[in-house]
């Protein structure tokens, strides 16, 4: 009679347990959909071109990094592009944008580049403002 005591009691436990763990379980699932869902939206608006067999999360997040990371590039190459179209239209044939295109003259001191910077500072601000439509639409 102890024994079946001690075995109902056992039971009563386990099924306290198990239904804690279902109630936890069907938490983690709906978590998981809900993020499932949210990666859906962020894929869709980033235009992430999923891979054929490429369900899993993880998968998808790293889609979602190397999509981020492409339109990074994608934006320094239309502002470097719009820097040199600017310089081209003031300047027209007058300005070597080949030469250009190796960056800063050699010998500047880095302070001397520091000072250019903040003289430059305001004015490339103003225009990053204007063509910010062109570059982030």
């Amino acid at each position: 009679m102890t024994r079946r005591l001690e075995a109902k009691s056992i039971s009563t436990g386990l099924a306290v347990d198990l239904a804690k763990v279902r109630r936890n379980l069907e938490a983690e699932s709906d978590e998981l959909g809900i993020l499932s869902a949210v990666l859906g939206v962020v894929c869709d608006d980033l235009e992430v071109v999923r891979s054929e067999g490429t369900s899993s999360l993880v998968a998808r997040a790293i889609e979602i990094t190397a999509r981020v990371r492409q339109l990074e590039r994608n934006a320094l190459h239309v502002e470097v592009n719009q820097s040199f179209m600017i310089a081209h239209s003031h300047y027209g044939d007058n300005i070597d944008l080949e030469t250009m295109s190796h960056g800063y003259m050699p010998g500047y001191e880095v302070h001397k580049l520091e000072e250019m910077e903040t003289a430059v500072a305001p004015l490339s601000q103003d225009l990053a403002d204007r063509i910010e439509g062109i570059v982030l639409p």
